[in-house]
């Protein structure tokens, strides 16, 4: 063994190349618009992954090998520049002209070696500048990464508490769980909410909150789309969004806009500015401030029960809640949520210490305010509220009435007048009894309709160190803290069990998501005579610490009033309080290593392997994945690529734990129920078959090409293949029947509740294979004058099949007592089955065309969507009482952008945009508007509120 080790110990000495005479180029890059330094541009030997960047004062040292070498700068939204190194060249200095995006941009996301281009990635990723970022008549990140990327689908969630919120999107079909979001290549931490009632492909996730980020910090997004569990940790089964922060130490850019949809609401407004500081002579400071304003928007209408009470003397139950500019506003109310006092910052610095050494810095603080409806609550007729204004159900259904003094001779049951009656009897039965007898109609005449909200406040802090010159040792060590909190607020709705005595407003909890990472990371190119390039070797060590806190709310949102044992419902009505017995502050830290290996093999061959280790000491224990990735250069033209992975998703210590009582329709899709959404580990979900949560596993597999069709012309075309086993998903609602409610009554486990009539909770409950294929066609030429016209057509094909999923179970006994009806219990619902082949479309296409003719510039983009199915009413079954199926069809559609603008003099524009042009959505079915009042389908791939129109003013002050 001993001569073994020697004689490697050798070779490897043996391989290493001698260094060869090299040519010394230094100079300046300036930005030709502002006259002013530009850090951070990418200087690349053409052929070679031989690079450097501009520091903060634009200045550049790079070594080259020969005369006669071609250097290369770049930077996203400019136009590359070549020249070549002549015979005495020792200094180059340059001015880089803005442009539109091509293929050429580069790229940090995916790899640890240098940046490197688009093209040249052995994996997809998309880049995306401000430009694109700004192109929209929306000021919500997500609705703006949905109309850029087609395998990125977002909805509009108009009564589904949290994801109204903060609207979890899916990537290749998968949740926003199964996502990771770096900030300048680190990772952000996840936010409090938990879209505990969102789309059946993404609900109960817990994503990150993008539009914490002020677009216009951003200097570029990349969107690998890609498995990078082995390179990024755990969590990056679809892929890893990095947001590249701005670097400029100067200028000031200031983005103004505002607009509405053509209905006449939903009226935003957006005022944006960066700013750019020296921070000494060797660093910059860049600041971004973003204040956003969106009004809520209408999209309902007249409710079958609604129309009844009118036609029987009931107020309109609008009068209850905000009429929204509008004449006739509906009571229930669906449409986008009002978001108010949206103020977000972000800081972003860099300090040269030395020729090789930069301190850093960034972070942001944000909070907005955002507030939407819930479902209406009925005063009268047979959908009257129950355990409010109505006792029972079916033929035994009467009127909900408060006895206030038992012991008197009036028994008020006897008296109240039934759900059917006339206003006017319910008048004159609280006339004639008032102070004996209390009905909620008394307050509220007409019903009433909760409003929710959230003040949501994010705030995130990173620094660190970084060092190493390009050709040698690199090394970075840094800290991360980021922190969610967010505080539930309620309004218009009543604590039944309290009677008259009853508020109005209720603050019913909280949640904190807290983390900390501390990352050590170091890289290495080894020169190796067998390798054309040297051998990559990166290396790094991660600790992280994730904590989910829920706090109580106020107590009369959680109370037992006087009236619970008449029959009432206890808390909050909606969204019940939590009582301080359930809540709680759970933590899980993690370790994990990682080794990352890349070279080119051969001139035209690339490979890379990564390797991790993660260990939940406190929990799952520690687990391995692995990366493979090849590029093969055919030709000069053609490229192709493929990779090969595997990774893994724990679930969030809040998915593990989090208890929540709401109210939503029931599995029937037909009645409001108070729902319990429990821990796994809870007596009561045990009961139903739940178990304590495990990770989950993946396998993902990558083919495609990348082909420069001309010098114009790229195409990029590529196959994925993800399986997704044991996916961490809620359950459908389970019901819970009378005596497994006695049952539950009995052992007193929720805290004096004893109205729940259904139970979800999460599980590991079935497995997934995504298959599908992203296409990109991407045109871009300008020429000298400056005038420059880009055209890109990108379609993507996603579909995503059941591979299985856990078989029913028969319940026959429930916390330890025998039922005397045993029943059969699904965890994955027929909704669910459904809707995760079928809720998203399986082909999108977008189209899009820019062109800039001197001070004129235009934009025109197509999106198309495939058409999708739903369940109607978000029916658990899919089926109604008589078997008919309520799964509804909805035809595709393209939804047209267009954008118009004009520079009126150097560094100021004007934009005029309409999004929707044709003012293109769909119908909802008649049935689900009679029954719950959305016009439009909940659904909806794209922006269903309509045409909507904005006016922007971009200016560079200096």
């Amino acid at each position: 063994m001993k001569h073994i080790f020697t004689v490697f110990c050798a070779l490897t000495f043996l391989s290493l190349q001698v260094a060869v005479a090299q040519v010394q180029v230094q100079g300046t890059v300036m930005d030709a618009e502002t006259e002013q330094p530009f850090p951070g541009v990418q200087i690349n030997v053409k052929g070679t992954l031989i690079g450097t960047t501009t520091d903060v004062n634009g200045a550049f040292s790079i070594s080259v090998p020969e005369v006669g070498t071609t250097l290369v700068f770049r930077f996203v939204g400019y136009s590359t520049q070549e020249h070549l190194v002549t015979d005495g060249m020792t200094e180059l200095n340059l001015r880089l002209f803005e442009s539109i995006l091509g293929l050429e941009e580069v790229v940090v996301v995916g790899s640890r070696r240098l940046p490197r281009l688009v093209k040249d990635s052995a994996v997809p990723v998309d880049v995306f500048g401000p430009r694109d970022l700004a192109s929209q008549a929306s000021t919500d990140i997500d609705d703006i990464l949905r109309t850029q990327v087609p395998s990125y689908n977002v909805q509009r969630y108009g009564i589904d508490d949290e994801a109204t919120l903060v609207r979890p999107i899916t990537l290749r079909g998968l949740s926003p769980d199964n996502v990771v979001v770096l900030v300048n290549g680190k990772r952000r931490h996840r936010s409090a909410s938990m879209a505990l009632l969102a789309s059946s492909l993404n609900t109960g996730s817990q994503g990150a909150d993008m539009n914490m980020i002020p677009s216009i910090a951003l200097g570029r997004v990349e969107i690998l789309r890609d498995g990078a569990t082995a390179q990024y940790g755990a969590d990056a089964v679809a892929g890893v969004f990095n947001m590249q922060l701005r670097e400029n130490s100067r200028g000031v850019h200031v983005r103004m806009q505002g607009g509405q949809y053509s209905e006449g609401d939903g009226t935003n407004f957006l005022a944006a500015a960066n700013i750019g500081l020296p921070l000494t002579s060797n660093g910059f400071l860049n600041a971004s401030f973003e204040y956003r304003d969106a009004g809520p928007t209408v999209r309902s209408g007249l409710r079958r029960d609604e129309g009844l009470l009118l036609e029987r003397g009931y107020p309109g139950g609008s009068t209850n809640t905000p009429d929204f500019g509008r004449d006739d506003p509906p009571a229930q109310v669906w449409g986008s949520p009002d978001v108010s006092n949206s103020l977000v910052g972000f800081l972003n610095a860099g300090l040269d210490v030395g020729s090789n050494m930069r301190i850093y810095a960034f972070g942001g603080y944000g909070q907005r305010r955002s507030e939407g409806g819930f479902y209406f609550r009925a005063p009268g007729t047979g959908s009257a509220r129950s355990s409010v204004f109505r006792f029972g159900s079916g033929d035994s259904a009467v009127r909900a009435v408060a006895d206030l003094n038992q012991n008197d001779d009036i028994v008020c049951s006897d008296v109240v007048p039934g759900l059917d009656s006339d206003f006017s009897a319910v008048q004159s039965f609280i006339s004639q009894y008032s102070g004996q007898c209390y009905l909620f109609n008394q307050d509220f005449p007409g019903g009433f309709t909760p409003r929710f909200g959230a003040d949501i406040y994010d705030l995130s802090a990173t620094a660190g160190i970084s060092g190493g010159p390009d050709d040698g040792f690199r090394w970075d060590l840094s800290f991360g803290y980021g922190n969610s909190d967010i505080d539930y607020f309620i309004y218009n709705t009543v604590n039944a069990s309290m009677g008259p005595d009853s508020p109005t407003e209720f603050d019913p909890r909280g949640y904190e998501q807290t983390e900390m990472t501390v990352s050590a990371s170091g890289s290495l190119p080894v020169e190796i005579d067998a390798f054309a390039t040297p051998l990559n070797v990166a290396v790094g060590v991660e600790w992280r610490r994730e904590e989910f806190a829920t706090y109580p709310g106020d107590e009369d949102s959680y109370r037992v009033g006087q009236y619970g044992e008449q029959g009432f419902s206890v808390g909050s009505n909606g969204y019940q309080g939590l009582n301080p017995k359930f809540a709680g502050t759970w933590d899980r830290p993690n370790f994990s290593a990682y080794v990352d290996l890349e070279t080119d093999v051969t001139e035209r061959w690339v490979l890379g392997l990564a390797g991790r280790y993660e260990n939940y000491y406190n929990d799952f224990g520690s687990t391995l994945t692995g990366k493979f990735a090849a590029l093969y250069r055919a030709t000069d033209r053609i490229r192709l690529r493929g990779t090969a992975s595997t990774g893994f998703r724990a679930p969030t210590p809040g998915q593990a734990n989090l208890w929540a009582l709401q109210t939503a329709l029931a599995g029937t899709g037909d009645q409001l129920v108070e729902t319990g959404q429990l821990p796994p580990t809870h007596p009561i979900s045990a009961a139903l078959g739940a178990e304590e949560l495990t990770e989950e596993t993946a396998r993902s597999f990558t083919l495609g090409t990348v082909m420069d069709i001309s010098q114009d012309l790229t195409l990029t075309v590529d196959y994925f293949d993800i399986t997704l086993m044991d996916r961490i998903s809620l359950t459908g609602n389970i019901p819970i029947t009378s005596t497994m409610q006695m049952i539950m009554d009995e052992a007193n486990l929720l805290g004096g509740v004893e109205n729940l009539r259904e139970i979800k909770f999460f599980s590991n409950d079935f497995d997934t294979r995504t298959r599908g294929i992203d296409f990109l066609l991407a045109y871009d030429v300008e020429d000298e004058e400056g005038n420059a016209t880009q055209a890109t057509i990108a379609w993507n094909w996603t579909a995503q099949r059941l591979v299985s999923f856990s078989a029913p179970r028969q319940i026959s006994d429930f916390l330890g007592q025998q039922l005397s009806t045993p029943f059969t219990l699904s965890l994955l619902t027929p909704r669910r089955q459904i809707e995760i082949e079928e809720v998203n479309p399986e082909h999108r296409i977008v189209m899009m065309g820019r062109h800039v003719r001197g001070a004129l510039h235009g934009m025109l983009r197509l999106n198309y969507y495939e058409g999708w199915s739903a369940c109607r009413n978000n029916s658990n079954s899919c089926v109604d009482a008589n078997d008919m199926s309520l799964l509804d069809d909805y035809d595709g559609a393209i939804i047209a952008d267009l954008e118009l603008g004009y520079r009126l003099f150097e560094g100021y524009q004007i934009s005029l945009g309409i999004d929707n042009l044709f003012n293109t959505f769909p119908d909802a079915h008649a049935d689900e508007t009679l029954s719950q009042g959305n016009i439009r389908p909940e659904s909806t791939p794209w922006d269903y509120n309509g045409r909507a129109y904005v006016l922007r003013l971009v200016a560079d002050v200096f």
